[in-house]
Parts: C-alpha cells; sequence; structure tokens
C-alpha cells in the first residue's frame, strides 16, 4: 500500500462523525451542571427568604359603626360583597354555620378538590379575628393556611375600616411567588374588592 493511499494517508482529518459523541457529551455536562446550579440557587435563596407575608388595606365607610359590624361579623352577608371567590372543582357547596359575630362562626366552601374554611376565631369591640382553613379531599385534617384581621372604628360620619392579612409560606416555591409580590397582590386585590363591595352594601340596606 502506497504512502498516497488514502486509506493510511497521516494527512487525513479525522472523520467528523467520531467527533459527534464527545461533543454531544460535553454539551449534555454543561446542561445538567447550569440545571443543578439552578436548582441551587433556587433553593438555596429561597431558604433565605422570608418565610411570612402580611397585607393590610383601609377605607372609610360612609356609615356609622353600628351598620358595618354587623356585616363584617356575619359571613352569610359575605356573598354578597366580599371578592373572595372559592373554587374547588365539580359539586361544590357552600355552608354557614355558626352564631354571627361569635367565635366558631364559619363558613365552608367543600368540592372535589378538599374544603376551604373561614371561621372566626375572636370577637372583640371593634375587631374581628379570623383564620383560613384548608382540607384535602379524604384528609379529616385542616390546616390554617392564612390568619386575618378586621378592625373599625368611628371616623366623623363614617366608619375606618381596616383590613390585616397574613399566612406562612413554608414551601420554598410560596416563598418565591411572595418575594415577587404575586401573593400580596393578589390578597391586596381581594382586600380592596371587598371594601368596596362593603361600602355598596351598606349603602344598599
Amino acid at each position: 500500500m502506497s504512502a498516497s493511499d488514502p486509506a493510511t494517508s497521516p494527512s487525513e482529518p479525522r472523520p467528523a462523525a467520531s467527533r459527534t459523541p464527545s461533543l454531544t457529551a460535553r454539551v449534555f455536562r454543561t446542561l445538567v451542571f447550569a440545571v443543578a446550579a439552578t436548582l441551587l440557587v433556587f433553593y438555596g435563596v429561597g431558604l433565605l427568604l422570608a418565610d411570612h407575608w402580611d397585607v393590610d388595606s383601609e377605607r372609610t365607610v360612609a356609615a356609622p359603626p353600628a351598620r358595618v359590624a354587623p356585616l363584617l361579623g356575619d359571613f352569610a352577608t359575605w356573598q354578597d360583597w366580599s371578592g373572595m371567590r372559592v373554587e374547588l372543582g365539580a359539586g361544590m357547596t357552600r355552608e354557614v354555620s355558626g352564631e354571627p359575630g361569635h367565635a366558631g362562626h364559619q363558613i365552608a366552601w367543600r368540592g372535589a378538590q378538599g374544603a376551604a374554611i373561614l371561621r372566626l376565631v375572636e370577637v372583640g369591640p371593634g375587631a374581628i379575628d379570623y383564620e383560613l382553613l384548608s382540607q384535602r379531599a379524604g384528609d379529616p385534617d385542616e390546616a390554617v393556611v392564612g390568619r386575618g384581621r378586621i378592625r373599625w372604628q368611628a371616623e366623623g360620619d363614617g366608619t375606618r375600616v381596616s383590613w390585616h392579612d397574613e399566612g406562612q409560606a413554608d414551601a420554598i416555591v410560596l416563598r418565591w411567588i411572595a418575594w415577587f409580590g404575586a401573593m400580596q397582590e393578589q390578597v391586596r386585590q381581594i382586600q380592596t374588592v371587598s371594601l368596596a363591595g362593603l361600602q355598596k352594601a351598606v349603602e344598599a340596606g
């Protein structure tokens, strides 16, 4: 076989196909490292983010406290004026129980996806405290996912209503959502719509 034979020529380049596995492996390793670094940042930084969020809104309602307080303490009226909407799948039911304006009074939504319960835990002069609980389908245990307080006091001829909500962001993904402000903005919208609806309710009453 001669030196100029293409099969044995030392100047002949190695076929590109022989380099393909090495290139693929390098790309794969790069992707793996990139994903690992992203997850490390996601979980590492997430652990340092705040695990608690809170939102406050206020509004002066053009009605005396004597007309505002009964609406706030009676969950049966909340569907008429509050911005709280719950979706739990097919067959959802809504039930109000307990004496309005007293601890233990609650509204419960139940559906295919589980249950959500809003329950008064403390009632005082000019204030109510409540808990928002969640219950998975088929699970008898209730978990507290949020707490709130509504306070009211006379202000001139009207009533100053202050609404506070807070919650825990135990899961890393929830901490990121809270850090970006998405969760707080959603709660703030509910508070704002509710306070505006409260004004309309006292006007209509």
